[in-house]
């Protein structure tokens, strides 16, 4: 038996071959699939990790300690915590720190505020700038920014005392017994960018401004009642990888409950991190199967239509056999023999072929484990069924039947049901893929539409060959009658036709899902970015930020200020802080955005503003008549904003005492002169009568009915000037009168409804926003956000004005001298952003990965169709013109007639195919992954 297989397959050993090829092509498709989601894995993980912010690398668990009896520190917060960061991959670093404020004074403002710190091998990350680091007790050392902040410098001694903060009278007072420390040196982080030093965007640290670094003993002899402790364990390389993912989520979920006596907190944007990973690997995963399965089910398709026409032109031997009395299990064994050799001789050399392709296309290692088995299985396992179904059935005919070599009468009828069948399915996926059901028929819904439309076009390829045949017949043009005969009468061209067919088709419509993924990707980056180049700048004000952009670009065509407004609770939406004279020369605004320009959208951010209060000399004082003070301890603070753009000063003039008095303090920052911010009135913050007050004059300029008051305050205009009745609020914005060029209510463009307060957040907290725009999508913000123009904002608040978020905005054509031209104004430049970068990490994601496989299964579906063509021209008999040559037909006309068939299949599956992925995309386009 063995032998008498090997002649037949020496015998036939082009179909043979053929048949391997195709085993091979499907065991490749189906092992490529798993081996090349396995590497979009890893590169998604990879690729978001690299992007990933401090805060998602970072876990920080703190606790507050409160010193015991005798005088010490408890440790166990040290042993808990420090169990709760023993991850694999994750370094530690301990640190402590408490809040001071300068020694022998009775309270101070959050701005005089300073923090003590010690840190973990702090030494070593530092770069000595002057001095030396820390050697022993009562020294400390200081970041260049915090000397100059302080006024300090090496050799300086520093007096300070514990601070706590009273909420009476919105102020720190003291919280322990003074002491003297020395300066020793001045340090720089050795890498600011390193995750030692933690993250910028942690929303637990009140006073941003560096610490005074001590030692451990320095900081254990200090008297101060609590401190806060904290480990902070930072992602090293490999932390985060794909088979750790599992082990994290537990970790989280284990560390989700806090210590029995709730003091210990964990604080981590991790959890942000994986979901967005576990997003972008569901994407591949949603994307891989559409692509993968049917890709093979399409080299099951031509192998079955390879076995069928082998066993079709051999009917008469197979009847020959079964004639002179062979068993039928011998003859089965004969027929499906050829098959199941060429099938799984192929088997091993495609898992290799598939190894090969991926590794060379694939965007990150990929793998070759016993987890393909699996795959390799099923491929193998079709294949050999796809094969053995026909060969059996048709051996199985009766003796007479395979010795006529005539087809079963019932197969006609038995095709159209299929195909019936078919179409109903590929409708019923339609209906789910739409409805957003992903499971079952709706995996391979794409591979299923383009299916039933290309056997509902081959249905009508029939009768359509049939009047051109008629028509060159009439013409004399023999060749093509003939030609369109074939196409119109053949069962094997309308099996052939539906197979090219989806071959071209999954090939189209992998073509359209990457070129709208590919358009969709650059509308995302525009959105995201906002412009074509997005500057970020080092701490500045907001005024600084303002006005060296507009002297690095004089004509307002190339660069815009920018701040963004991070959203201060989920009920309202993320704010950004613009130049709205430049926004339409350089942010992205097509004309889907909003449904009027977008120079009128700016125009409307800008309303006329009331006159500002300008203010010169070294000395700023305020008259005012306190009437009524409800016995409450009350206290006067003007905000200024000095010429020349650096940070605003809180002048503290005093108590106020009842009566009329006028309230002097020194103003050096506004010798050259400085623009009144606000005048803050220090409330008490119980529950009483309100405060009662007279407001004059200004430095000599009176208050008028124009000036703000805060929300729940009264204001009347006399001839003496402005009476004012403040009721009790712990709120800071309770107590402060605003100048009239501070805008009542800040102008929006908004892509939604504010609350129903109207409240709006802006860099300091809540104020007044009227709607004047609407927008579909906002630049940065997408479909949830709203605009304001940077100065009216930063005009509304009272804060120090300094920001780390400032950036500048650069048209596509800005020349690079602008980016010098900022740096030379006093910007600090210290990230670039540009719409290719967007455009890099959102190609990095699992759809985007996905979608080049999509690409690669397509070119293998119209290998498969062309090896189909290959494999049904090499099985079939060249006996159908053998009559007509008996008739005279030259011999040049049957292979003109051979070649023309071919590519007349060819010629109609190309355009038809892509017409059905057109048809596709419109049905379901939207549902694919992008």
């Amino acid at each position: 038996m063995a032998a008498l297989m090997l002649g037949m397959l020496r015998a036939r050993r082009g179909q043979a071959l053929a048949l391997w090829l195709l085993a091979v092509l499907a065991t490749a498709a189906a092992v490529a699939a798993p081996i090349y989601l396995t590497a979009i894995d890893r590169a998604v993980v990879a690729g978001e990790v690299r992007h990933a912010g401090g805060a998602e690398r970072t876990i920080w668990v703190s606790a507050p300690v409160e010193r015991a009896s005798g005088g010490a520190m408890p440790d166990e917060f040290e042993r808990l915590a420090a169990e709760k960061v023993q991850l694999d991959g994750f370094v530690s670093v301990f640190s402590t720190e408490f809040l001071a404020m300068p020694g022998g004074r009775d309270r101070a403002g959050g701005d005089q505020v300073r923090r003590v710190a010690f840190r973990e091998d702090l030494c070593a990350q530092v770069v000595v700038v002057a001095g030396r680091c820390l050697m022993g007790g009562g020294e400390t050392v200081l970041s260049e920014a915090a000397a100059k902040r302080l006024g300090l410098a090496v050799g300086a001694r520093v007096n300070s005392q514990a601070a706590t903060f009273d909420s009476s009278l919105n102020l720190f007072v003291p919280a322990g017994t003074a002491w003297t420390m020395t300066v020793v040196g001045l340090v720089r982080p050795r890498d600011p960018a390193d995750l030692y030093w933690g993250h910028a965007d942690r929303s637990d640290q009140d006073y941003q401004n560096d610490p005074m670094y001590v030692a451990r003993n320095t900081l254990a002899g200090i008297d101060h009642p609590r401190e806060l402790q904290s480990f902070e364990a930072r992602a090293t390389a490999g932390a985060i990888t794909v088979e750790r993912l599992a082990a994290l989520r537990e970790w989280l979920t284990a560390t989700a409950e806090q210590d029995e006596t709730g003091r210990i907190s964990v604080s981590t944007a991790l959890p942000d991190l994986l979901d967005r990973i576990d997003r972008s690997r569901a994407e591949a995963h949603a994307v891989i199967p559409l692509a993968a399965i049917p890709v093979v089910v399409l080299a099951w398709a031509v192998i079955l239509l390879a076995v069928a026409n082998t066993a079709r032109a051999h009917r008469y031997e197979y009847g020959v056999v079964a004639l002179r009395g062979v068993p039928r299990r011998v003859l089965w064994w004969l027929a499906a023999g050829e098959t199941v050799l060429a099938v799984l001789a192929g088997a091993p050399v495609g898992v290799l072929l598939g190894r090969l392709i991926v590794g060379a296309a694939a965007p990150a290692p990929a793998y070759m484990d016993r987890s393909l088995l699996p795959y390799a299985g099923i491929a193998v396992l079709g294949a050999l069924l796809a094969g053995l179904v026909v060969q059996l059935r048709t051996v199985s005919a009766p003796v007479s039947t395979l010795l006529r070599e005539v087809d079963r009468g019932s197969a006609r009828v038995r095709t159209l049901l299929l195909e019936t069948v078919f179409v109903l399915i590929a409708a019923a996926a339609i209906a789910q893929r739409r409805s957003g059901v992903l499971t079952g028929v709706t995996l391979v819904a794409p591979a299923l539409i383009i299916a039933a439309l290309a056997l509902l076009s081959a249905r009508l390829l029939r009768p359509l060959a049939a009047r051109l045949a008629a028509r060159y017949l009439r013409r004399g043009a023999l060749s093509a009658a003939l030609t369109a005969f074939r196409l119109a009468r053949r069962p094997a061209a309308h099996r052939l036709l539906v197979l090219l067919v989806v071959a071209f088709g999954s090939f189209s419509f992998a073509g359209l899902a990457t070129v709208v993924g590919d358009r969709d990707q650059q509308y995302r980056a525009e959105l995201t970015v906002g412009a074509p180049t997005v500057l970020s700048i080092g701490q500045t004000t907001r005024t600084e930020l303002l006005r060296a952009t507009r002297a690095a670009d004089p004509a307002g065509r190339y660069a815009m200020a920018a701040v963004p407004i991070p959203a201060v609770s989920t009920a309202l939406p993320s704010s950004l802080a613009v130049d709205s004279t430049r926004l339409a020369a350089v942010a992205y605004w097509p004309a889907g955005y909003s449904p009027e320009p977008v120079s009128a959208l700016a125009a409307r951010l800008r309303p006329a503003a009331g006159p500002g209060v300008t203010l010169t000399g070294a000395t700023l004082g305020v008259d005012l008549t306190a009437v009524d003070l409800a016995g409450k301890p009350a206290t006067l603070t003007a905000v200024v904003a000095p010429a020349g753009g650096v940070q605003r000063v809180p002048v503290d003039l005093g108590a106020l005492s009842l009566g009329r008095h006028t309230y002097t303090a020194a103003a050096p920052a506004c010798a050259a002169g400085c623009r009144l911010v606000s005048i803050q009135i220090g409330l008490p913050t119980n529950l009483g009568a309100p405060a009662r007050l007279a407001l004059h004059t200004v430095q000599g300029q009176p208050f008028t009915a124009a000036w703000r008051m805060p929300a729940g305050a009264s204001a009347t205009a006399t001839g003496g000037g402005l009476e004012v009745t403040l009721p009790p609020s712990p709120r800071r914005e309770a107590g402060s009168l605003l100048p009239p060029d501070v805008p009542a209510a800040l102008a929006l463009v908004s892509t939604g409804p504010l609350p129903p307060d109207g409240a709006y957040a802006a860099f300091d907290g809540p104020v007044g926003g009227t709607v004047v725009g609407h927008a579909d999508r906002l630049p940065r913000l997408g479909r949830r956000g709203t605009l304001v123009d940077l100065e009216q904002a930063d005009r509304a608040s009272t804060d120090s004005e300094l920001t780390g978020l400032g950036e500048v905005w650069l048209a596509a054509d800005a020349p690079p001298s602008i980016a010098e031209a900022l740096t030379a104004a006093g910007l600090s430049v210290v990230g670039r952003r540009t719409v290719a970068d967007e455009r890099a990490v959102l190609g990095r994601s699992g759809s985007a990965l996905a979608l080049r496989f999509f690409v690669f299964a397509g070119a293998l579906s119209v290998l498969l169709g062309l090896a189909g063509l290959a494999v049904t021209t090499i099985t079939t008999p060249r006996r159908e013109l053998a009559p007509l040559r008996i008739q005279g037909l030259p011999a040049r006309v049957t292979r003109r007639v051979e070649w023309w068939f071919l590519a007349a299949l060819v010629i109609a599956a190309v355009p038809v195919g892509a017409a059905c992925a057109a048809v596709t995309w419109l049905l379901i386009g939207s549902a694919v992954p992008q």
